[in-house]
């Protein structure tokens, strides 16, 4: 089965977007089961609509998605009555932060209490990490490390730097803080990912491809090209995610 575990939905503000239609598509024409959904920033920065958005698609193909809530922590007591409302109402299968596009530093106080609401619902929470001064991976590792029995996935291999220093501190990250996964899309190093899996662990990747942000069919081949076993690779495309985020 292969889940892609990060796909946007919605119109963004930052250019970025795509409809249902669109990714039902793009999921039947490439061969994926099951996707992520991930609400977008919308242009009037309101994401309450954007979570009604995700979960009415997954009420619509239940089989097919799963959806995340996403809320800005600097709304304070809103955000968290947002989570809630995701978990409770809307049925999101995890909690998405985006530091980049939020502003905020992804291990500053003002997250705390939104994680607190995902460790007391069981729920993951996704991080946009590897952009630097709001989620390096040391920041995403302080977080991680400080709610040890909260389940975070860390977005772009948990690093974006081309010239691939920060490859060494996600690794270590990786190493010091079992509660983080990594998702694929944007890891440009092949071995890297390979490492993870051989060395660190199986349970530490997951297949994403971030689309439309990234694209989807040459997200697919790092998986596709990657010096794994079989079953390596099975894990990868989606047994992995479905563990973390409770698919079937």
């Amino acid at each position: 089965m292969i889940v892609d575990a990060h796909v946007f939905l919605g119109a963004g503000l930052f250019g970025y977007g795509q409809t249902l239609s669109e990714v039902c598509a793009n999921m039947e024409r490439l061969g994926i089961d099951k996707a992520i959904l991930v609400p977008v920033k919308p242009r009037d920065y309101h994401l309450a609509p954007m979570n009604d958005l995700v979960a009415d698609a997954v009420r619509q193909y239940p089989d097919r998605f799963l959806g995340l809530c996403r809320v800005d922590p600097w709304q304070g007591e809103a955000a968290l009555a947002e989570v809630r409302r995701g978990f409770e109402e809307l049925g999101a299968c995890g909690l998405y932060l985006d530091p980049w596009e939020e502003n905020f530093q992804v291990n500053d106080r003002i997250v705390f209490p939104l994680v607190e609401q995902a460790r007391e619902y069981g729920k993951p929470v996704m991080v946009n990490a590897g952009h630097v001064r709001v989620s390096h991976p040391t920041q995403v590792g302080d977080l991680a490390a400080r709610f040890p029995t909260v389940q975070f996935v860390a977005c772009n291999g948990a690093q974006i730097n081309i010239c691939g220093i920060l490859l060494f501190d996600a690794r270590r990250m990786l190493e010091v803080c079992p509660n983080v996964v990594i998702e694929t899309a944007g890891t440009y190093r092949e071995d890297f990912l390979e490492e993870i899996m051989t060395e660190v662990g199986e349970d530490r990747v997951i297949f994403a491809s971030r689309s439309p942000i990234y694209d989807q069919p040459f997200e697919m081949s790092r998986v596709r090209f990657a010096h794994l076993s079989d079953s390596q690779k099975e894990k990868m495309w989606g047994l992995n995610a479905l563990r973390v985020f409770g698919g079937t």
